[in-house]
């Protein structure tokens, strides 16, 4: 057996002690379930455990089949996901087919997936050159979460490696074949068919898979072989049967009827079980696959077939391109019955010729038995389970110990902080926002008082000073580059966000900075009460529970403290509505700055001493954790790393999580909801959390690429399939900057064993004057 990536067979070294394969299994009536249960026997495994996919019948299983699951059952999977886990196996084997599983694409597994703490090793039996949208997101994160991938063609590799798969996961492990050794003639007899020449096809019955043509190229070979048998051997496909009935195969023999060849055809209307498939390719003369479309990644009928050494006229699918390439069959074209017709009518009269194919087809498939197939599977397996998951991250990879200013320094002009850059160079077409000054604001007034960041504090404060209407007494957010406001009232987040920035510089220890950001709360009391946005709601409560630490600001700020325990009484209450068995969050998707929910919650609770919004807050934390977070390719070992959700579309649940185009904002939050989730437990898990959260933006992601900028000091949008964003905006680079600051304050804090209890102490960790 020959594999693609022989790197796992070199570092392979434990003992394949426990394996859980995931897919169909006998006795259901599919190919997979078929190719499962050779697997699981052919695995040189103490224990092989299968975790059976349902589609609404009850089976029968053996006693390895240790769990079934409805594959339209979402609950299912996330059960299905602790049931494996506490089995403790060496590694997961999945069989993929898009249609076995439930959700769009099949995207329900993924949900099984994501929970597993074993390495995952992924057979693909359905390989698309262009899958449709919904298709390819369930390919790439299906690959992403994979340590190794196998596929069973060569043609497979290629539309892999096209498809941005490293080719260090890609192992190449022929379908797998039974041996036999029947005699031919006694096998013929045994079916009563004599002496006559025996055509075979063999397979669930179902459209597509060029029936028609095989049938319509009848005449060709009686007129060759006027004795010919053509045999379809196969029970009709039980999705099939469900849907159309018989329908189908009363279609095939009424074309036979038309054709005159009634009397040549015949169609044995069963699932055949091994041992009686053997005796029917024993008895063929000539195997048949008339596929009627390239895009036919694997066989497991051709596969027996070739393996088998008999003689085959196919088709020209991608696998069958494959296996019968060096004269170990005959190809005739797409759609042609009467090429198809001749060349098995040639082959039937010829057997010189048939057993020249023969032999040349069984050299081949001596590769394939399954015994070979199962050391090839077990090397994968030992290479993957060899590795731990969890090591250490990069040494390369050094984090800032000091905040950097330099670049939102560049951003910033006599207005203000703009919003967006062209690579490094501030691009005034796209305005200011009252959202980055205020992010601006707390970040410089958390450090120390400097040159730098008291310039930067004083102008991102006279810019929300600028951005409060006096009539309405609410911010506004958007202004152009001329200084001329597109809105009257900005959103709620912006309102949240200016509150939450002047608490921050209110609780300043420079005198000056904290005296104006108090006159301006004063002024802006109301801003951030009365929202609705659930976001904008938590962005508030983290301003609460900053203002409830004052005495000075809890009285200044009472309209703001009221609100707040509703905010976290309303964010309970669609908690409530939301949350389900494996999906414990406020709203049935995540988009956007998810963490910032949760630490609201976290922050309020600390603050005022309320334990529901603590321990929801840490308990939604806990579990957004495990949907951000995936293995990560950069190493000859696997590792797990932070995932954000990207932006490209919202991630629904039970569909394929977005990949790319992360942004700093999902780590950014991320650290600050983890380090206030550490100091409020004092749990260390929440303190690797966060380093992970932040080595993300420092390369240690699905690209190996940074986002902090370490010569600009700025950080890069986002994070592309194609690599990071050139541009370093506002946002991305303040909240960069922010992850570090938190991380350097929480790393400071577990090193001495205590909390730090001054703003002193906190402030002087991260500095760059």
């Amino acid at each position: 057996m020959t594999t693609h990536n022989t790197r796992s067979r070199k570092r392979a070294s434990a003992r394949l002690d426990h394996v859980v394969l995931i897919g169909n299994h006998t006795p259901r009536q599919c190919g997979i379930a078929t190719f499962t249960a050779d697997v699981a026997q052919a695995l040189p495994a103490r224990r092989v455990s299968v975790v059976a996919m349902n589609d609404g019948q009850n089976y029968d299983y053996p006693p390895q089949v240790v769990l079934g699951v409805e594959q339209n059952d979402l609950s299912a999977y996330v059960e299905a996901a602790r049931r494996i886990n506490a089995m403790r196996p060496d590694a997961v084997c999945v069989q993929h087919e898009y249609g076995i599983y439930g959700g769009p694409a099949g995207s329900y597994l993924l949900t099984l997936l994501r929970g597993l703490n074993a390495p995952i090793v992924t057979t693909l039996h359905t390989v698309l050159e262009t899958p449709d949208a919904a298709q390819k997101a369930v390919f790439d994160e299906l690959c992403a979460l994979s340590a190794a991938i196998v596929v069973m063609s060569t043609r497979a590799l290629d539309i892999l490696a096209n498809l941005g798969v490293p080719a260090s996961k890609i192992h190449l492990i022929h379908h797998g074949i039974p041996e036999i050794d029947l005699d031919g003639a006694a096998e013929k007899a045994r079916l009563g068919v004599g002496t006559r020449p025996l055509v075979l096809t063999f397979g669930l019955l179902g459209r597509g898979k060029g029936l028609e043509t095989a049938i319509r190229a009848l005449p060709e070979v009686v007129a060759a072989q006027p004795d010919a048998l053509y045999l379809i051997l196969g029970a009709t496909h039980p999705h099939v049967l469900r849907h159309e009935g018989e329908a189908y195969r009363e279609e095939l023999w009424q074309l036979a009827r038309e054709l005159g060849v009634e009397e040549h055809l015949r169609m044995d209307n069963r699932f055949v079980e091994l041992d009686d498939l053997k005796r029917y390719l024993a008895a063929a003369d000539v195997y048949l696959t008339p596929y009627p479309n390239p895009a036919q990644i694997t066989s497991g009928t051709l596969a027996y077939a070739v393996g088998n050494g008999k003689a085959v006229v196919s088709t020209p699918y991608w696998y069958a391109e494959e296996l019968l390439a060096d004269g170990r069959g005959v190809l005739t074209p797409f759609g042609d019955p009467a090429a198809m017709g001749q060349a098995v009518g040639h082959l039937l009269g010829d057997e010189e010729e048939r057993r020249r194919l023969g032999e040349r087809a069984a050299a081949f498939g001596q590769a394939m038995r399954w015994p070979a197939v199962g050391q090839a599977y077990a090397d994968v397996l030992t290479g993957m389970m060899a590795a731990p998951l969890l090591v250490p991250r990069p040494v390369a990879m050094h984090r800032p110990v000091s905040v950097r200013l330099d670049h939102l320094e560049a951003m910033t002009d006599s207005t203000g902080l703009f919003q967006h850059a062209t690579g490094t160079i501030p691009n005034p077409h796209e305005g200011y926002t009252t959202d980055d000054n205020a992010r601006l604001l707390g970040l410089m007034a958390r450090l120390d008082s400097g040159p730098q960041s008291t310039a930067l504090a004083r102008r991102a404060l006279a810019f929300l000073h600028y951005a409060l209407d006096p009539v309405s007494g609410v911010f506004r957010n958007f202004l152009d580059y001329d200084r001329r406001w597109l809105e009257t009232v900005g959103a709620e987040n912006a309102q949240a966000r200016a509150i939450r920035g002047l608490v921050t510089a209110a609780l300043s220890r420079d005198e000056g900075l904290a005296n104006a950001a108090t006159e301006l709360l004063r002024r802006a009391r109301l801003a951030a009460t009365g929202l609705e946005s659930p976001r904008a709601q938590a962005i508030a409560l983290l301003a609460a529970a900053d203002a409830f630490t004052s005495p000075v600001l809890r009285a200044e700020l009472a309209p703001l403290i009221e609100a707040a325990s509703g905010y976290a009484a309303n964010l309970a209450r669609i908690h409530r509505e939301s949350a389900q068995d494996g999906w414990n969050w406020f709203e049935n998707y995540l988009s956007y700055a998810n963490a910032e929910l949760s630490h609201g919650l976290i922050a309020w609770g600390a603050a005022v001493n309320d334990a529901g919004s603590l321990n929801l807050g840490l308990s939604t934390l806990d579990w957004l954790h495990t949907q951000q977070r995936g293995p990560l390719p950069q190493s000859a070992v696997s590792r797990m790393g932070f995932w954000p959700i990207g932006c490209t579309r919202v991630y629904v649940r039970g569909e394929a999580r977005p990949l790319w185009d992360g942004q700093p904002i999902e780590a950014a939050v991320s650290v600050a909801a983890y380090s206030a989730a550490w100091n409020a437990s004092r749990d260390p898990v929440w303190a690797e959390r966060a380093q992970r959260a932040l080595d993300w933006l420092l390369g240690d992601n699905l690209r190996g690429e940074a986002l902090l900028d370490p010569l600009s000091g700025g950080c890069r949008d986002g994070l592309h399939s194609r690599g990071p964003s050139i541009n370093q905006g506002a946002e991305s680079t303040v909240l960069a900057w922010e992850a570090v600051l938190d991380l350097n304050l929480l790393t400071a804090e577990t090193q001495r064993g205590q909390g730090l209890t001054d703003l002193d102490s906190l402030t002087s960790l991260s500095a760059d004057d």
